[in-house]
């Protein structure tokens, strides 16, 4: 009973109920002109947090294309609520504030340290940890601050609308690496460079790799999601086995050479489009513009990093 509570599954009923509290109050919200689009793409995404595991996947799939098509039709939009003014009297909280944030890394470590003292996965009991982190962390902010769990929700749904349908690209493009690995298009990736560059040829073999990587991570989003596709295509068959390369610093040079295409693309919502977003920026892309020549030049150095490092080890 007790691991059955403290599952991953848990964590995923708990987003989507509270996905569910946020469109029902957006339903309810006459100052957000889209608000039936807006309650009803939360709504669905709720479900499939809620009832993923035990839905049928051609439903999961169907509700991943509504989502599309709410989103699609320009029918997400965000309301015009003033903001909640401060309590009179109400003295500074000072570092205090920094107790829920605290809270949800010491969880993450907690959990992750009972899972493998109990032999099961370290990896999965972090990932409940960051879910009962943040559960944690919720409480212990209205406790401090007095708020009502009203207040909680109506500020987590302003913040969830001012990043709007990017929330879940994450979830989506992590999907989509899935597909590319099973659907070995590294295979294809390899098989082109093999034909326009020598196999000798380091230093161009060394390009494509890191070319690849940071593509991919401009289309995923995510170098993590981008990583096995050009790992198993490119970087193990044509750099590491023929030239007798260490896997550990080619495989960390090559995905943190993916990162740095991480702060070229919009794709990477929570780094890129989010910030823009809860800044209420003019420009939507100004992060991206500013990071753009720091990304090439950390790109630029990590081609160089790799071949040096192959070239005379």
């Amino acid at each position: 009973m007790i691991a059955q509570l403290f599952s991953l599954e848990t964590v995923y009923v708990l987003t989507g109920i509270v996905l569910a509290i946020f469109a029902l109050m957006t339903f309810a919200d006459r100052t957000n002109p889209k608000r039936v689009g807006s309650g009803l793409f939360w709504l669905v995404l709720g479900v499939i947090f809620a009832l993923g595991g035990v839905m049928p996947h051609w439903l999961t799939g169907l509700l991943v294309l509504l989502l599309v098509a709410i989103d699609g039709a320009g029918q997400i939009g965000r309301g015009t609520r003033a903001e909640r003014a401060e309590k009179p009297g109400a003295s500074p909280l000072g570092n205090r504030i920094f107790i829920p944030v605290l809270a949800i890394p010491i969880l993450t470590f907690g959990f992750a340290l009972s899972f493998r003292f109990l032999g099961m996965d370290a990896n999965r009991g972090a990932l409940v940890g960051l879910g009962f982190g943040g559960v944690a962390a919720m409480l212990i902010a209205m406790w401090l601050t007095e708020s009502s769990a009203r207040s909680l929700m109506d500020e987590g749904r302003r913040l969830n609308e001012a990043m709007g349908a990017a929330n879940i690209l994450p979830q989506l493009l992590a999907s989509l690496g899935v597909i590319f690995t099973a659907a070995k298009v590294g295979d294809l990736i390899a098989a082109g460079i093999r034909g326009i560059i020598p196999g000798d040829n380091l230093f161009l073999l060394v390009l494509a790799n890191c070319l690849g990587m940071a593509l991919f991570t401009i289309v995923m989003g995510n170098s993590f999601a981008a990583f096995p596709v050009i790992a198993t295509g490119v970087l193990v068959p044509l750099i590491i086995k023929p030239f007798g390369v260490d896997p550990a610093m080619a495989a960390i040079i090559t995905l943190t050479a993916g990162s740095s295409g991480t702060l070229m693309t919009p794709m990477a919502a929570n780094f890129n489009i989010v910030p823009a977003a809860l800044l209420e920026m003019r420009d939507p892309h100004g992060v991206i513009k500013f990071q753009l020549p720091y990304a090439l030049t950390l790109w630029s150095f990590h081609v160089l990093l790799l071949w040096a490092l192959i070239k005379f080890h």
